[in-house]
């Protein structure tokens, strides 16, 4: 496995504090009402309020939605942490996992309905600036201070601070590893199979020798998969371009190699082309997945067994996680530098819907998750004795005669909940891998424009016109379906006719104002 190029090192908190004058600017900001909650009088009156006593609140039922694979053991989870739950808060819980391929349509109509329920995973990625933008979600901040001191003592200061949009909190994060780099994850099943060398591999073409044995030797095999919006881009995009926090995809991003906050016109860069010229030669080649543009479902794909390599965000273990989900073993291949950036801070959260019946106790229940190891783990590993035993104090496996395909309840998203560093770890992962988490953030570099959130208000309609275009024909460009040369620049023409340059524009407007604010060139 190749080693990562040299990286400047900046400690997190260093990293993020420089970037917070602007949004200490903005208004702290209220939390919804309380609804079902008890009355202040109710709590002890400490600095730190502790969660008040069960018996002192109403029953009430917290939904739950996140992505991922559906289990069939769902119910029986929700049925035990509920039991915990209810001497806890009195509570219960119904959580729901809408398959990857269907869940931004399936929220979308849960907000357009108008629906009834507390809690969804969010990300930067995922639309975040949007959900807050049309008060799908609401902001956090006196909710937290109430009920969740607990948990934003586990974070650092300058993390909560990050994640800020217009000076508010509209999302509670994960506690986790905050740097990310890309790269793949190739089965080392295979790699083994044919004397793979791995050390030889340097850049992605150094993969094709490789791909070429797997597309002879592996009948119904996939040499590399992409889907509809995972390609090769995102193994390599943050070697040339780095952004400018959550826009739209491919917009507001910066020269990777410069210290300049100047937004560039990506698809004009020809390092842009030679990703794409790249996947279209892999894709003619028969490397990837000829249903690529049109393959939503890229879990279950490379779960099925039938996939030698795909792109990834990588961390340390992060092969080790893949392969105890999957049951399937991985190895990881980087190619990128890892780096703190505003969308790493913000690519794990669960946000409070605008529909909650409860918010206070959606609160009460997230800083559990960061503080109350039995349920954080229950709801990442299932119920120990059926899903998992334990090893030792720290350390689980699967029981006998039970495998991630047998399981129940193999979620394989510890990342979305609570304090990950409250979680067990699996037999076959390092036993320093929390350690490794910390030191991976500290010795990451810091993206130039790291805690700039952009605004998209004054341009949403351009962002909409530019979305509906990128969904047309990037599918078929970043999963070399179609030839670059052609249609790249035909998709150019009709994103400068929806208003790109506006939107890059209105970027850079904001970049230039946030820099003069916290002090940066």
């Amino acid at each position: 496995m190749r080693g990562l190029r040299p990286t400047r090192p900046a400690l997190l908190g260093l990293a993020l504090a420089a970037s917070l004058a602007l949004n200490a600017c903005g208004s702290s900001g209220n939390g919804a009402g309380d609804a079902a909650s008890p009355s202040p009088s109710a709590e002890p009156k400490t600095e730190a309020s502790k969660q008040p006593e069960a018996s002192k609140l109403e029953p009430y039922k917290i939904t739950l939605f996140v992505p991922g694979v559906p289990q069939k053991d769902q119910a029986l989870i929700n049925e035990e942490i509920s039991k915990y739950l209810q001497t806890k808060i009195n509570a219960s819980l119904d959580m729901t996992v809408f398959d990857w391929g269907s869940w931004k349509d399936k929220m979308n109509l849960k907000f357009a309905s108008n629906e009834a329920f507390d809690l969804m995973y969010t990300a930067s990625w995922d639309g975040w600036t949007t959900k807050v933008q049309n008060g799908s979600v609401i902001p956090l901040d006196d909710l937290m201070k109430k009920y969740a001191q607990e948990a934003m003592a586990q974070l650092d200061p300058m993390v909560l601070e990050g994640i800020k949009f217009n000076g508010k909190t509209y999302g509670f994060p994960t506690n986790k590893e905050f740097a990310g780099n890309k790269g793949v994850l190739v089965r080392k099943d295979l790699v083994d199979k044919y004397k793979f060398d791995l050390g030889t591999v340097k850049k992605p073409e150094d993969l094709e020798p490789f791909f070429e044995v797997i597309k002879k030797n592996e009948p119904g095999m996939t040499p590399f998969l992409s889907g509809k919006d995972v390609g090769l881009d995102l193994v390599l995009m943050d070697n040339s371009f780095v952004g400018s926090g959550s826009v739209a995809k491919n917009l507001g991003l910066m020269d990777h190699d410069t210290k300049d906050l100047k937004v560039i016109d990506a698809y004009n860069d020809s390092r842009y082309m030679a990703i794409l010229k790249l996947a279209r030669k892999w894709y003619t080649a028969g490397y990837i997945n000829k249903d690529a543009p049109t393959l939503a479902d890229f879990t279950g794909a490379y779960r099925s067994g039938k996939v030698f390599a795909y792109p990834e965000s990588l961390k340390p273990g992060k092969d080790a996680e893949v392969s105890q989900a999957t049951g399937l073993p991985w190895v990881q291949v980087e190619f990128t530098r890892p780096i703190v950036s505003t969308s790493s801070t913000l690519g794990a959260m669960l946000s409070v819907s605008r529909t909650s019946k409860d918010p206070a106790r959606a609160m009460m229940f997230l800083n559990l998750l960061h503080t109350d190891k039995k349920l954080v783990n229950m709801i990442a590993f299932g119920i120990e004795g059926k899903h998992y035993v334990k090893k030792d104090e720290q350390t689980i496996d699967y029981p006998s005669g039970v495998t991630s395909q047998t399981s129940g309840y193999a979620l394989g998203a510890a990342y979305m909940f609570g304090n990950q560093f409250n979680n067990y770890l699996w037999a076959n992962e390092d036993p320093q891998k929390w350690d490794k988490f910390r030191k991976f953030n500290a010795s990451a570099e810091s993206a130039k424009s790291i805690g700039f959130n952009f605004d998209p208000e004054k341009v949403k309609n351009e962002i909409s016109a530019y979305n509906n275009k990128v969904k047309e024909y990037l599918p078929g460009l970043i999963t070399g379906a179609v030839d670059p040369e052609k249609y790249l620049p035909e998709m150019v023409k009709e994103l400068k006719a929806a208003g790109m340059d506006a939107i890059n524009a209105e970027v850079q407007r904001q970049l230039d104002q946030w820099s003069a604010a916290v002090g940066k060139k």
